[in-house]
């Protein structure tokens, strides 16, 4: 069986100097894992810059695009973003480009498709999961001994970043990711004097794009790694990857209120409300890091169980061949 993943944006995010995307890297990892574990499979993932020579016999879309009768004889959405629009909208407009299947990264949302679809349509709940041979502790290194860190771009709005991420400035934070501050949709100079605090404070301390093989060895390193929370996510029960990829590499996680993870992960990292509560948080941690050790085993040994790539990769191949025998 022939399989391809499809992205909506150009292929090789990962070696350019622009945002990586995560996509790309998602589906990249799972197809390693599909074709380290079944001999009799080939997986590949393709993009609007790297299309099948040949018909495959499924192909999943990452985004919402249309199914290309010329790529394969089946087509899977995989529904794993976050979106601001209401779920019904989503669903209705997912529902009319007729996949023959469609595979969720939220419960509440298949739930919700599964009865608007009259259980007609075939679904999958899959949440995510971690690459364990890229995602793994590292030997610390001293470039990346940051009190904070963060990886990422401005793209949760201006209320989250400051509630989650602009108090980790005022200590050694290791802030990487496009952060510059786009001055062309501020054509007025006082609309530009009104910019959110964070902005030109991050602009002047990121350290731009961090190599993807730097990424675990950052979260292993950093004492205190961050993460706040599409919106969307947090509706919708989704723990989100970056999550995951933290613990996975043994990292200590400060997050954002999110309540699958509250429920599901409540040892295993700290939640914070952030602003004042995040600022304290961060300072009780730095002095107390036999605390951070332990939480961050909790985490490590509950992704290890829990949460690989390769547990997950083994449910979706189980059902699409329930679909296309």
């Amino acid at each position: 069986m022939n399989i391809g993943f499809y992205i909506k944006w150009d292929k090789h995010s990962i070696n350019s100097s622009a945002n990586v995307i995560g996509d790309e890297l998602f589906a990249e990892s799972l197809c390693k894992s599909i074709n380290k574990q079944f001999k009799s499979i080939r997986a590949e993932l393709y993009a609007p810059n790297y299309l099948p020579d040949n018909k495959l016999d499924v192909m999943i879309y990452l985004n919402e695009s249309p199914p290309n009768e010329k790529f394969s004889k089946y087509h899977y959405l995989y529904l794993q973003n976050g979106y601001e629009d209401n779920i019904d909208q989503i669903i209705s407009r997912i529902l009319a480009l007729e996949y023959d299947g469609y595979i969720f990264f939220s419960e509440m949302m298949k739930k919700v498709f599964d009865e608007k679809a009259h259980n007609l349509k075939k679904s999958l709940f899959l949440p995510f999961g971690v690459d364990l041979d890229f995602f793994y502790p590292r030997e610390k290194d001293n470039r990346f001994n940051f009190e904070c860190a963060f990886i990422g771009n401005d793209i949760k709005g201006s209320e989250s970043t400051m509630r989650y991420l602009f108090p980790a400035a005022e200590f050694n934070f290791g802030l990487f990711g496009n952060w510059k501050v786009e001055r062309h949709k501020y054509k007025i100079w006082k609309n530009l004097k009104k910019l959110p605090p964070y902005k030109k404070v991050f602009e002047s301390i990121s350290r731009g794009k961090i190599p993807q093989e730097s990424v675990p060895v950052l979260y292993s390193s950093a004492q205190i790694n961050l993460n706040n929370t599409i919106k969307s996510c947090i509706d919708w029960d989704v723990i989100t990857l970056r999550t995951y990829e933290v613990l996975a590499c043994k990292g200590f996680l400060i997050s954002d209120s999110v309540p699958i993870a509250e429920k599901t992960l409540k040892d295993c990292l700290v939640f914070t409300e952030g602003g004042e509560d995040l600022t304290g948080k961060i300072k009780y941690y730095l002095a107390h890091s036999k605390k951070r050790q332990e939480i961050a085993q909790n985490g490590y040994d509950f992704v290890l169980k829990n949460c690989s790539i390769d547990a997950r990769v083994g449910e979706l191949i189980n059902h699409i061949q329930e679909v296309v025998k």
